[in-house]
């Protein structure tokens, strides 16, 4: 055995003392920490209330757009899929993308041709076309228009769907009483 020199060795201090009997603690401590079942049973339902008020059944298909506020109407039909065409008072939208300034159009004469709409449900169609291969195109579309927006804006947007092969349109409207209409 070797002989040592007088001296502090590591791990006589008091400090050391305080800090193995730490560790001694924790390794003494159960590894699986307790769970509230209340609270997670209470986080559950709140989650699945939520998620059952956010969400429809037959599938949300229109783009909230804050720019536009939907008009009254009376007629309720469930909406199917198809190719939406947004029109504000700034922007004319499909899909969620802005392809014409409603302001130009307004102004523009009646030569003035919507080509960026008019490309953008060309691309609509041949892609209902590559995901539905078996189907015939039948030339739906969706047009949700703000309240304001003069009527030859959204008369030109129906042209120009027209032009395209889109016949078959569908105008989005807020669901209220037919009293109230009057």
């Amino acid at each position: 055995m070797p002989v040592k020199t007088l001296g502090r060795r590591a791990g006589s201090g008091a400090a050391l003392r305080q800090v193995k009997r730490q560790l001694e603690a924790k390794a003494s401590r159960s590894l699986y920490a307790s769970l509230n079942l209340t609270a997670m049973v209470d986080f559950m339902s709140v989650i699945v209330i939520f998620l059952l008020m956010n969400f429809s059944a037959s599938g949300e298909v229109l783009f909230v757009q804050t720019d536009i506020v939907i008009p009254p109407g009376t007629l309720e039909a469930s909406i199917v899929r198809a190719p939406v065409i947004g029109i504000s008072n700034e922007s004319m939208t499909v899909e969620g993308t802005e392809v014409e300034k409603t302001q130009r159009v307004i102004s523009a004469g009646a030569t003035y041709k919507l080509e960026g709409l008019e490309q953008a449900m060309a691309e609509q169609k041949a892609t209902f076309k590559l995901t539905h291969p078996n189907e015939q195109f039948d030339g739906k579309a969706i047009i949700q228009a703000h309240e304001g927006v003069p009527f030859k804006a959204v008369r030109r947007a129906v042209e120009a769907a027209a032009e395209v092969g889109y016949t078959k349109l569908m105008f989005v409207t807020r669901a209220v009483a037919k009293d109230s209409l009057k």
